[in-house]
């Protein structure tokens, strides 16, 4: 799944020489800035997941969508969705109480709905709040956890089911973007205003600088198994750059 500048979502399929299975016209006036393929178990359907930047009274424009992935057509609006800016969106499964949900990382705030129902599950928020901007759900002890990154320098982690804040990261004076983990002990984050990326040791809360190697914002990063240097980073940044960093 791709998304354009045209607000348009594009799936592909990966298995039939890459070509195109549908092209969605979101019919959204702003970015979309994330977008999703969720595959519940023992479900007919899979579905396609869209958000955007904007927020407006029209649904159409600015709502957290989901389509039919069989079939490429529009299914519903996410509740009140069109009045956040969405800039992250997660699947997460709640193996106690069996349902699926979508995690709406947002201005403000982090908004959890279910998936199938009309219903809110939890509105995460922890002052000082900013733009939540990238995060990912971890297990640990069969616990699930959210750990996200945001605008204003805090990385918050948070136990999904009990809806509240279970640790707290200050990286001062900084603009986070990506975060993505690294092994059970260790994430990473990209600083956007330093032109670097940060590794952070979840135990003990220590900060490892990465000399700046960008010349301009980082916006992404992206860990992979590479064929000769095994398991590595890839760092994005705003000047279309893109390295790979062995990480030990």
């Amino acid at each position: 799944i791709s998304a354009d500048d045209n607000y348009i979502v594009i799936i592909w399929d990966i298995t039939n020489n890459y070509s195109i299975k549908y092209q969605i016209n979101t019919q959204y006036i702003l970015f979309i800035y994330s977008c999703l393929l969720v595959f519940p178990l023992n479900n007919n359907d899979n579905y396609i997941i869209t958000s955007t930047y904007s927020i407006s009274e029209d649904n159409n424009k600015s709502a957290t969508k989901i389509y039919s992935l069989n079939n490429g057509k529009f299914i519903k609006y996410i509740n009140d969705t069109n009045n956040y800016k969405i800039y992250y969106l997660l699947s997460w499964y709640n193996k106690k109480n069996n349902n699926y949900y979508i995690i709406q990382l947002a201005n403000k705030k982090i908004i959890i709905n279910n998936l199938l129902e009309n219903k809110l599950y939890s509105e995460l928020i922890h002052q000082p709040e900013d733009n939540h901007y990238c995060g990912f759900i971890y297990n640990i002890d069969n616990n699930d956890y959210l750990c996200s990154s945001s605008n204003n320098g805090f990385i918050n982690i948070w136990d999904l089911y009990k809806k509240n804040i279970f640790k707290i990261i200050n990286i001062n004076n900084c603009h986070l973007f990506g975060v993505i983990p690294w092994n059970n002990k260790y994430i990473i984050v990209a600083d956007f205003n330093h032109e670097c990326f940060k590794i952070i040791n979840l135990e003990n809360k220590k900060i490892t600088d990465i000399e700046k190697k960008h010349h301009d914002k980082v916006i992404c990063l992206k860990k992979i198994y590479h064929p000769k240097y095994g398991e590595s980073l890839l760092s994005a940044a705003n000047d279309n750059t893109i390295k790979l960093w062995s990480i030990n």
